[in-house]
């Protein structure tokens, strides 16, 4: 067994809920976004000084964590200006950036991960890359992609060739075909399940 993840500072540090590692270093909580908080993680920031406030501008869900800052994805809000901020959004390792007031009807397929955060009527086609449904993302059509992290809405099947994951603000109707699957306790859905 190795060192538990949460005390390892050395290892590279992405949002719980989808994976992101498009992080802002905060100094104090918003008290809009939601906190991602743990009994353990309660009991381990009152024993551990260097835990740090992270907030992920892909799901925006806050949460805490004892590593460092080192990847050059995480920014510290403190230093950034506004301007900074608004012009780092769309981070090119992350793939595309669709912005929430962007609708887009028909087929898309791409080469690179996509995260959607406006809304899609039709279908999406990436086999060997991710698909990041935001918060405010909606998706109605049928999906094929490497990996799936849904935090939005879903009407439509969904094949995903690796893993796909369900996050607590999710809604989905349709069917799912897929090796790994993970829901998380809040999410609606609605549809089959098929174990590929």
């Amino acid at each position: 067994m190795g060192a538990s993840p949460v005390v390892n500072p050395n290892r590279r540090i992405r949002c719980p809920s989808c994976g992101s590692e498009r992080l802002q270093l905060r100094t104090e909580r918003d008290h809009i976004d939601r906190l991602y908080q743990t009994p353990s993680d309660m009991v381990r920031r009152l024993f551990v000084a260097d835990m740090q406030l992270y907030h992920c501008r892909v799901c925006r869900l806050q949460f805490y964590d004892i590593g460092q800052a080192v990847q050059p994805a995480v920014q510290e809000t403190a230093e950034a200006a506004p301007e900074e901020i608004a012009m780092a959004e769309p981070a090119a390792a992350d793939g595309t950036f669709i912005g929430p007031t962007v609708t887009i009807r028909g087929r898309l397929s791409s080469r690179e991960n996509i995260v959607l955060e406006g809304e899609i009527e039709g279908d999406i086609e990436i086999p060997a890359h991710r698909v990041t449904i935001g918060m405010a993302g909606r998706m109605r059509g049928d999906m094929l992609a490497a990996e799936v992290v849904a935090l939005g809405t879903i009407d439509g099947n969904v094949d995903a060739r690796q893993n796909f994951a369900l996050g607590a603000s999710a809604r989905m109707i349709g069917n799912i075909r897929t090796p790994s699957l993970k829901i998380e306790e809040g999410a609606l859905f609605k549809g089959r399940i098929e174990h590929a």
